[in-house]
């Protein structure tokens, strides 16, 4: 519980997406944050049976850059 605290404050901006179900997908959303210099803050949620993860970003625009490309639904960004 500490970790996803420390995340959600020194990364504000989060991105919600569906937890992907092919690897591919996966690695794209890990080489947007290579490309870009940044180390990924995931952590993934269960909510009545369905798995998201969400991305943590300090930086709002780079999240609405992810969001645009991967998300299922903004929150917080």
């Amino acid at each position: 519980m500490l970790r996803r605290k420390v995340i959600e404050r020194d990364f504000p901006h989060s991105v919600e997406t569906v937890v992907p179900s092919l690897r591919s997908k996966r690695n794209a959303m890990l080489d947007f944050h290579a490309r870009r210099g940044i180390k990924p803050h995931p952590w993934e949620r269960y909510k009545d049976g369905q798995g998201s993860i969400s991305w943590g970003f300090s930086d709002r625009g780079i999240a609405e850059s992810f969001a645009a490309k991967f998300a299922k639904e903004k929150t917080n960004v």
